[in-house]
């Protein structure tokens, strides 16, 4: 349909926000932010009453000199190398998952305790009703999950040694069913509690339960609880240019957080020590390895030797078998340490591979290696491999720095590895050399006599051995010593304490605040959307936005339920409203034969028969005789006002030539008003008002009465309006506040634009603007709320009503 059209045509336009019309409707509800906003506060006061405080427990590092740090570099101290202090590294191992979770597997938090309280359950920490421990010499089915985690245990103590155990939980079966769980039992203390499901014994705690009382456990998931810490540890400089580290963690125990970060510390510093000592401890390990195979050649060839003289009663050498035996040792010493050296190099290049291998790497210097570029190579290796373990603590695999740090020590791989490479070649070369030197000076010793030939080569094969030993022995206890005085990087200068602990939430200026804009952020959105998907007429100026057509006539609300609201009270202000539209027709209507007035609405429920009724009732009292026509032949209600029934001659009957005219006219008992009903109700009321009958019949009443008002059906529904109004000297269109949509603005507009009907006015129904009496002023010349209306108790309920009805919808 056309109409339809143009009221989806308009709907799609948007309207301008007027800022001055949506600050009134804020303040028009002002109720509604008080008590929103009261409620805000209250909920944010219970809030805080109730929550429980967040302490901040903090503690101080300093990180010592790199010099001492993590790796091989602490035993090439006489290349005097060192690093600069990386605090990023020790953060992440601070905040890395392995130390968060070995800090929680040392204080062992494998329960938590709660009290049962109204509101909130306050958390058990160190004064526990009792003690969980895990009984012994229970067997437990491979199959079966024991003590799972996060379930609540409920204890209620019965008696000093007695208590009841009650759980509840859903258990997932393997083929993917959920089983429920429910266990009531009665256990004793020191004995194992045994259930599905659960295998624990309950010790007495520090702190004596009361009889009666509730409180309950869960057994804690250690991996959830090592997140949980690593994600609210906090670790920073103190300053840009600090090696002090400030470390801190909030919580509700603030003595559960002060043992965490002192446990942690002592984690943390445990284990730069366990890396730096890995080394030192390597090399031990490495020359008693060694020393166990030298110590028997040592003490076969001191035997020998010692035999050999007793036996031959040879003392001394001569002076030149003294020369070749000591050129010999010389040949012999270096040889062993060149075979050390290759050995060493073979192994390196297998340990370079992994961080594993590297942990194992011993220092070069115990096998007599000075190359400043091999050591500084090992140095950097070692320092990459520190720096990707500290960083795998806290990073993915695909972190773009963990990427790099492997770029790069894949190229420090490869350079190591060539340099090993050529090392051994060259000790290889060398350890040939030496073996070709060793026999020349062998045939130089076939030139002795025998005798001194075989005790020559005893007492080389005893002080090789001898040196070597004293050699091994000399770096053994360096490394000794290198362990003995090796100190943490790391030294707690503040430990944690609960008389340093600071309350830092909850912040309860800041949830009062947001409790109140909370509360007064609530009707304010609720206004923004009800004005946003509101789209009905809300007052006379966006009427005048819309339309050039005139408005006529503001009709009051309706305050007194009844029907003829100006004929039962006369001096209120509805009665006022009609007279100024009763005037303002008078400039309409000026010429004398002019006396047709249609009533119209663009939809039901806009108050047509309403409108239409006090209208005659006001024209009535200013003596003209008015005839009111029911003209609406679909819905007629005035039939309905007037105790008329339905199927009383009327409208449609004098249409159909059924009844003169004088025959439907009935009087009213209004003065000055009569009526003419709708009829029966006809199939075809469109055909009946355009057969010519119905011009026939505005002509006799116009010569019978002074005006005519005429009571029509929707216009957007059916056309029998658009008929009728063609006969009319005026067409009133209604527009009720706050329930006609905005829309009929453009299909009014549109009628007045196309002339389908003659005089097209506007009038404004149901208006809510508050009117104020002017009684005391102008004693009776003016109008007022009838007093008696608002007295009483009965009538203050139904305001009340009328006004929760108003919010509410």
């Amino acid at each position: 349909m056309q109409h339809s059209d143009d009221i989806m045509e308009y709907n799609e336009k948007e309207q301008p926000l007027n800022i001055k019309e949506f600050l009134f409707k804020i303040l028009n509800k002002w109720y509604w932010f008080a008590i929103c906003g009261f409620l805000g506060l209250s909920m944010a006061w219970i809030y805080n009453k109730f929550a429980v405080s967040i302490w901040q427990i903090e503690s101080t590092v300093l990180v010592s000199d790199g010099s001492k740090a993590v790796g091989v570099d602490n035993l090439f101290e006489s290349l005097n190398l060192g690093k600069t202090i990386n605090l990023d590294n020790h953060i992440g191992l601070l905040k890395s998952y392995n130390l968060n979770r070995q800090t929680i597997e040392n204080l062992k938090w494998q329960t938590s305790w709660f009290a049962k309280g109204r509101f909130i359950d306050p958390e058990y920490y160190k004064d526990e009703p009792y003690k969980v421990l895990k009984p012994d010499g229970i067997d437990y089915p491979s199959n079966e999950i024991i003590n799972p985690t996060g379930v609540s245990v409920y204890v209620t103590t019965l008696s000093e040694n007695r208590y009841q155990i009650y759980y509840k939980f859903e258990k997932r079966t393997d083929n993917g069913e959920v089983q429920p769980i429910e266990v009531n039992q009665e256990g004793r203390t020191g004995i194992p509690f045994v259930s599905q499901n659960f295998r624990f014994t309950l010790e007495k705690g520090l702190v004596k339960p009361e009889i009666g009382a509730t409180d309950y456990f869960r057994f804690n998931d250690i991996n959830s609880m090592a997140l949980k810490y690593q994600g609210k540890l906090s670790v920073s400089p103190t300053t840009k240019a600090s090696e002090m580290l400030k470390l801190s963690v909030p919580g509700s125990q603030p003595a559960r957080e002060v043992d965490f970060l002192n446990e942690l510390m002592n984690v943390y510093i445990q284990f730069g020590l366990r890396e730096k000592n890995r080394t030192s401890e390597n090399t031990v390990l490495f020359i008693d390895t060694q020393l166990a195979g030298i110590a028997d050649s040592l003490r076969i060839a001191g035997q020998s030797f010692t035999n050999f003289r007793s036996e031959n009663n040879i003392l001394n050498l001569t002076r030149e078998g003294e020369l070749v035996m000591q050129r010999l040792t010389e040949l012999e010493t270096q040889k062993a340490l060149a075979e050390m050296q290759l050995v060493y190099y073979q192994n390196l290049k297998s340990y370079i591979l992994t961080a594993d291998g590297m942990k194992k790497v011993v220092a070069p210097s115990v096998v007599g290696i000075t190359d400043p570029t091999l050591n500084s190579m090992v140095l950097k290796l070692s320092e990459l491999y520190s720096s990707r373990e500290v960083l795998s603590y806290s990073a993915k695999n695909q972190n773009p720095a963990l990427v790099m740090l492997d770029n790069e020590l894949q190229s420090t791989r490869k350079n190591l590895g060539e340099n090993l490479t050529n090392l051994e070649s060259n000790t290889q070369t060398e350890l040939d050399g030496l073996k070709i030197r060793i026999v020349d000076m062998n045939g130089n010793v076939k030139q002795l006599p025998k005798t001194e030939q075989q005790l020559i080569n005893i007492k080389r094969r005893f002080d090789v051995n001898n040196d070597l030993y004293t050699y091994l022995l000399t770096k053994r206890a360096e490394a000794a010593i290198k362990k003995a005085s090796n100190v943490a990087d790391a030294q707690v200068i503040d430990l944690a304490r609960l008389e340093t602990a600071n309350i830092v939430g909850p912040n309860k200026k800041l949830y009062l605040l947001i409790g109140l804009m909370l509360g007064l952020g609530l009707p304010l959105i609720i206004i923004l959307l009800t004005d946003f998907f509101d789209d009905t007429i809300k007052n006379r100026e966006e009427i005048e936005r819309a339309t050039s057509l005139p408005i006529v006539g503001t009709i009051s609300h309706n305050n007194y339920d009844k029907e003829f609201a100006v004929t039962e009270h006369p001096r209120s202000a509805i009665a006022e409203s009609f007279r100024g539209l009763r005037t303002n027709l008078q400039y309409i209507l000026r010429e004398k034969n002019q006396n047709v007035i249609s009533v119209h609405s663009a939809i039901p429920g806009e108050g047509k028969s309403f409108i239409s009724l006090n209208l005659a009732c006001i024209i009535a009292m200013n003596k003209k005789k008015v005839l009111l026509v029911a003209v609406d032949m679909h819905k007629p209600r005035l039939n309905t006002v007037f105790g008329i029934d339905k199927n009383q001659d009327g409208l449609s009957t004098y249409l159909i030539n059924k009844n003169q005219f004088s025959e439907i006219v009935h009087t009213t008992s209004v003065e000055n008003v009569s009526y003419v009903p709708s009829g029966p109700i006809p199939p075809n009321p469109a055909e009946l008002l355009e057969n010519g009958g119905f011009e026939r019949f505005i002509t006799e009443a116009k010569i019978a009465f002074d005006f005519v008002i005429l009571d029509n059906p929707p216009v957007s529904v059916v056309t029998d309006g658009s008929i009728t109004g063609r006969h009319s000297d005026a067409n009133l269109f209604l527009l009720r506040q706050g329930y006609s949509n905005k829309a009929q603005l453009k299909f009014i507009d549109q009628l007045g634009t196309k002339e389908t009907m003659p005089q097209i006015c506007i009038v404004i129904n149901d208006s809510q603007t508050k009117s104020y009496g002017y009684k005391h002023s102008y004693g009776n010349i003016g109008y007022y709320e009838d007093v008696s209306q608002t007295k009483g108790l009965r009538s203050v309920i139904a305001k009340i009503k009328k006004k929760f009805k108003k919010i509410t919808t």
